[in-house]
């Protein structure tokens, strides 16, 4: 499976994960902190599972084992999540807004079709990416020397990529599938991406001091990341309120209900964290985890710091 094969199935616009692959995803967290003291602790489920699917695949634990060394205190400060540096300076009507992803050293803006079958993925990486080609062919986009390649992708539909090296250091592929899988459509829309930063829908502004942002999926789903094993504040779009918050957290031992930004919201207490969930501006929905080292205030304070962005067409 190649790697556009592979975003495809569980990337961005990928369909949902089951049952299995978030059981599968949170036993291999629950076996990462299975040597700390045993404590019992309801059955519930974790409400944020597919952000906990997100991290363990970029490596990023949502649990962690305890640690013998004094936690320093937590002060806030603002942070800013990385904006996608490239356009399409005209965007084909048959596509809709991009969808966004990280990880350090790799971006990836999908362009999905009204149909399902002409989408396009614009990534932006730090490295030169390897590629399985079937033919390739020297090109040329806005001057820079380029690769046009079909892709090598058994069972998957034709895709053909093009990749240069826009700045030095900063590589750029283009595949197109559907009717832009073939060298004059994939060229045309190569030559309209621009240099013109974008900011991704799902922003947090204020996170603990010297925390990064380790990875965002599909503008849904963003972490960051402190330097030790347990620092991690995940924040996930949901479809809506839960009305029985308490028991579809794991390990919840109390909740309470507080205000964020004017709202009503509410704050999940459990074994291993905090876990918020509230209205931000605009009417979307949003839950928040944080590790209990955080104060009440804080948590706060960094949730009423989220802000979701309409898509528009």
């Amino acid at each position: 499976m190649n790697e556009i094969t592979l975003l495809r199935t569980h990337g961005p616009g990928g369909p949902e994960a089951s049952v299995e692959v978030l059981t599968r995803a949170r036993q291999r967290l629950l076996d990462e902190f299975g040597a700390a003291p045993a404590r019992h602790t309801p059955r519930r489920r974790t409400l944020l599972v597919a952000a906990a699917t997100v991290a363990v695949a970029a490596g990023v634990g949502l649990a962690a084992r305890p640690t013998d060394r004094p936690a320093a205190p937590i002060t806030l400060v603002a942070v800013a999540v990385p904006e996608f540096p490239l356009t399409l300076r005209s965007r084909p009507a048959a596509l809709q807004p991009p969808r966004y992803s990280y990880e350090p050293g790799r971006f990836l803006a999908v362009f999905l079709s009204d149909g399902g079958a002409d989408d396009v993925w614009l990534c932006v990486r730090d490295d030169r990416p390897d590629r399985h080609t079937r033919t390739s062919r020297q090109v040329t986009v806005a001057g820079h020397p380029a690769e046009l390649a079909e892709d090598d992708n058994p069972g998957g539909p034709r895709q053909f990529t093009v990749t240069w090296e826009q700045t030095s250091g900063r590589w750029v592929s283009l595949t197109g599938h559907g009717r832009f899988a073939q060298d004059g459509a994939l060229l045309r829309l190569a030559g309209d991406v621009v240099d013109d930063p974008q900011p991704v829908p799902l922003r947090v502004r204020l996170a603990p001091r010297g925390w990064r942002v380790a990875a965002f999926k599909d503008d849904t789903i963003l972490t960051l990341q402190g330097d030790s094993p347990g620092d991690t504040l995940a924040v996930q779009v949901v479809a809506g309120r839960d009305p029985d918050l308490r028991h579809h957290v794991m390990g919840a031992v109390e909740e309470r209900p507080v205000t964020v930004g004017g709202r009503d919201a509410r704050l999940v207490r459990a074994d291993e964290m905090w876990f918020l969930q509230t209205e931000v501006s605009g009417g979307a929905v949003v839950n928040l985890q944080a590790p209990l080292r955080l104060t009440v205030e804080q948590v706060i304070a960094i949730a009423e710091q989220v802000s979701v962005t309409p898509r528009r067409r």
